[in-house]
């Protein structure tokens, strides 16, 4: 029998033996049986399209389990991306429509039909599924859409009022949500008018409201429009995606703020300020107060010179994006992903409190793009990107250190004894450390990106040691 024959005929048999199973347990169920509620916990039941319900029990659960991932792993390439989770939810809808009309009768007993018919009747809800979706972000940004849209490839950044005013909701919806008609036609009025007003106590009617808490705490919204995904799936997609943007844009200014400054809204960030309380011979200092960097500072013509600057470097970082958004688009769209995850690691990296942990995730990020190889492997793809031989000296001072030097402390005795325990004293002092890597990684990772676009050599995971 040829490879793919076999292959095929195995698979063929798993899932006829995990349908039977999962049809052996509902047929045990819903006759009778064993009743759902011997069971501990709440009952997982979904209802079929004929009304009836259809109980799920811990062995139903299990059987369902191996005939999703089956068919799941096995599915066209092409077809809709979607996650095993939310594939399952669609697997067990269809199962549970077809056990309910008797359709999967007799399964156990030579029914041919029911294992090809419930794969059709997957493949068509799959199919009815919208397939493009454009999410949008509440995000903080250094402020470069301010007066106009700003893209980045797929990313387009929009100030509050430029998104109200382009996008609506249906005219069904406008007509009847909530019973407010008159307030839902004038829902963008009166959503700007609330956010001009954010300080005082203002009502706000019908559509607004809804849309007033989401938009409020940010002045800005990305935007991401992915296709040929499912829903949820698109939507983690287009979060990466964004975050990317705002992180590459941070990378073009260089200032480790902007990591603060810029973000998604649902980030983990450190608070705006922060207060301190002391006692010294028993009397109590009057609180001091300190605001912390995520307050924006770059005023308008620093951002759009800085934006300037950046134009050489700015359609790497987009074609990297776009790579993302639709991998088939990009020639080396693994050495793009593999960039975009180091890029995360760097960004991380500059929003971390903690010196030691900063310089374990900005190591991490070095060895991610170069794609392990610990020390010698970082140092080969830093010599090449930069042009500078291992043994020139590039830090000065009390402790002079050439570049091979500097990536033996930054990944050996910072990075990896920091991660494996070595390092445990949280005073102990790794500032120095944290803006050599942090400087070093800027530098490949620009420099990485903008190879990456002319580069014509294989998608492989080194190619950044020698791109």
């Amino acid at each position: 029998m040829p490879l793919f024959a076999e292959k095929d005929a195995r698979k063929s048999m798993s899932l006829t033996t995990d349908l039977m199973a999962l049809v052996d347990e509902l047929d045990r169920v819903h006759k009778g049986a064993a009743p759902w509620s011997e069971e501990a916990g709440i009952p997982d039941f979904v209802t079929a399209e004929n009304g009836m319900q259809r109980y799920f029990t811990r062995r139903g659960r299990e059987a369902l389990g191996q005939f999703s991932n089956t068919l799941h792993q096995n599915r066209d390439r092409n077809s809709l991306k979607i996650e095993l989770e939310d594939y399952r939810k669609i697997v067990r809808q269809a199962v549970a429509d077809m056990h309910a009309t008797g359709e999967l009768s007799g399964f156990d007993e030579g029914n041919q039909d029911a294992l090809p018919k419930l794969k059709l009747l997957i493949v068509e809800r799959l199919a009815s599924i919208t397939n493009e979706h454009t999410h949008y972000f509440p995000a903080w940004t250094l402020g470069m859409e301010r007066t106009s849209p700003f893209s980045l490839g797929p990313v387009t950044f929009l100030n509050r009022a430029a998104w109200i005013d382009s996008v609506d909701f249906p005219q069904q919806g406008k007509d009847h949500y909530l019973n407010q008609p008159e307030a839902n036609h004038r829902w963008k009025e009166i959503l700007k008018d609330a956010l001009d007003k954010a300080n005082r106590d203002v009502p706000i009617d019908g559509l607004a409201n809804a849309v007033y808490s989401a938009v409020a705490e940010c002045p800005a919204l990305l935007k991401v429009t992915v296709r040929g995904y499912e829903h949820n799936f698109s939507c983690k997609l287009a979060r990466l995606v964004g975050k990317t943007a705002l992180d590459a844009i941070s990378l073009g200014f260089g200032a480790p703020e902007c990591f603060l400054q810029q973000a998604l809204q649902d980030e983990r960030l450190p608070p705006v300020g922060s207060n301190s309380l002391v006692e010294t011979k028993g009397f109590l200092w009057l609180p001091g107060t300190a605001l912390g960097k995520r307050i924006p500072s770059q005023p308008p013509q620093r951002v759009r010179q800085a934006l300037d600057d950046m134009a050489p470097v700015l359609p790497a970082f987009a074609a990297i994006l776009e790579g993302l958004v639709d991998p088939a688009s990009h020639p080396h769209p693994k050495l793009a992903n593999r960039w975009a995850t180091a890029l995360d690691w760097f960004g991380e990296g500059h929003r971390e409190s903690s010196d030691a942990i900063a310089l374990a995730k900005l190591g991490t990020c070095l060895d991610v793009l170069c794609c392990g190889g610990k020390n010698d492997g970082i140092r080969e793809m830093v010599v090449h990107l930069t042009g500078t031989s291992g043994d020139t000296q590039v830090v000065r001072g009390s402790r002079p250190r050439t570049l091979k030097q500097l990536v033996k402390d930054i990944y050996d005795h910072g990075r990896s004894q920091i991660l494996h325990g070595t390092h445990y004293d949280r005073l102990e002092s790794f500032a120095a450390e944290r803006n050599y890597a942090a400087y070093l990684a800027r530098i490949v990772l620009i420099e990485s990106a903008v190879r990456l676009q002319r580069y014509g050599g294989p998608d492989t995971d080194k190619a950044f040691r020698t791109i």
